[in-house]
């Protein structure tokens, strides 16, 4: 095994999961090398590989108002209503996207709504959960911040009767009484790109995929994408197929723009044979690739990497045939429209309901012009549901 240096965080910081001030590590351990040649050639990895390129082909295909179903009309839109959309940080694309959108469809239907940004302090998401407590506020939107990191922040509001929700988001304790998309849905994407990878290894190399799997300890969203990859590696040596993990290593947000490249370029040069780095989310790989582009690492003749979320930059490096093969998107645009659905039916005393937001396969080819927000106009369709033209 090959550890790589920790920097540990200051005593004087919260001891939270999701600490974002944290620092990084990175460890890498050597797999023994698969025996099973390119892993094309038993009925049962022939059964396997047919399996993936039909999930693959449904996972791209053009999603639809019936295969992405908005949900069914529920109680009108309640009026004068006051929500806080408190995101992980407005500097992460992933985070911002659904932040915006949430404030947009709250204000649609003549809901206060405004930011509190965090900037990715765990501290600062404690004290922006209790201003909105202090301001009274109806509801509270979170974005990408787990249960788990501000619970006792997330108990006092619905100790005061504030509606409570959140978007990709662990839901630790269940304080939170909705979460778009469901956890599951992340994992899903997880072994998605698992089968992409193995689809695209034997069409570049002629040859399963060796994987080098990153992974942020922060999020339970990102938590859930690594157990999906490795539930698919795992079928995959159970059906005979050749699938390989080579390396692991993690890291975390506060540091993908500082030393987590260069760390990555250190665990890759000491994995010459890896071929698949798989990374937990898109802001991450896009550092990623540009720390092995300068090092000269990141020939998609040799390699490729796949994550999670679409960002504009990632998607422009899929369009371009960059180091980056795919990513799996999901409509942040409409989740917005999804947690003001379920705030509104809360609020009534309703149940929420599954929002129908599905992860798509974003693969060269069938690249958007800008980040993936949807394949049809899903808030027209939730304006139609409440009521309004």
């Amino acid at each position: 095994m090959i550890r790589l240096a920790r920097h540990a965080l200051g005593r004087s910081r919260p001891a939270l999961a999701v600490a974002v001030l944290a620092a990084l590590a990175l460890s890498a351990c050597s797999a023994p090398q698969d025996s099973s040649g390119n892993g094309q050639s038993s009925p049962e990895a022939k059964k396997f590989a047919a399996k993936a390129q039909a999930d693959v082909n449904a996972a791209t295909a053009r999603q639809t108002p019936v295969t992405a179903a908005v949900p069914s009309p529920g109680p009108r839109p309640i009026r004068n209503k006051s929500i806080v959309v408190i995101p992980c940080s407005m500097s992460v694309e992933g985070c911002a996207r659904p932040a915006r959108a949430t404030v947009d469809a709250a204000r649609t239907i003549g809901w206060i709504a405004r930011i509190d940004d965090p900037a990715g302090d765990v501290t600062k998401m404690s004290a922006a959960i209790q201003r909105a407590i202090a301001s009274r506020a109806d509801g509270i939107v979170l974005t990408s911040i787990d249960a788990a990191a501000v619970q006792g922040d997330l108990k006092a509001a619905r100790k005061a009767g504030i509606a409570v929700v959140c978007n990709m988001c662990g839901n630790t304790g269940n304080l939170y009484q909705a979460v778009v998309p469901p956890l599951e849905e992340n994992e899903r994407a997880g072994y998605l790109l698992g089968e992409f990878a193995y689809l695209e290894a034997r069409k570049r190399f002629n040859a399963p995929p060796k994987f080098v799997i990153l992974t942020d300890d922060e999020f339970d969203t990102v938590k859930a994408r690594i157990r999906g990859v490795k539930k698919f590696i795992a079928d995959c040596k159970a059906a005979g197929a050749g699938c390989q993990t080579v390396a692991e290593g993690s890291y975390l947000a506060s540091e993908i723009s500082t030393v987590a490249p260069g760390r990555v370029v250190q665990l890759v040069r000491s994995h010459p044979d890896y071929d698949v780095l798989f990374a937990g989310y898109d802001a991450a790989l896009n550092f990623f690739a540009q720390g092995l582009q300068q090092a000269g690492l990141a020939q998609p003749g040799k390699a490729f990497g796949v994550s999670v979320d679409a960002d504009v930059a990632n998607t422009q490096m899929i369009r371009k045939g960059g180091y980056q093969a795919a990513a799996v998107g999901f409509a942040f645009a409409r989740a917005g429209y999804a947690d003001i659905d379920n705030l509104n039916r809360i609020f009534q005393g309703k149940q929420p309901v599954d929002q129908g937001l599905k992860g798509k396969l974003i693969v060269k080819g069938d690249v958007p012009g800008k980040a993936w927000d949807g394949d049809f106009d899903a808030g027209s369709l939730y304006r139609e549901a409440w009521g309004l033209k």
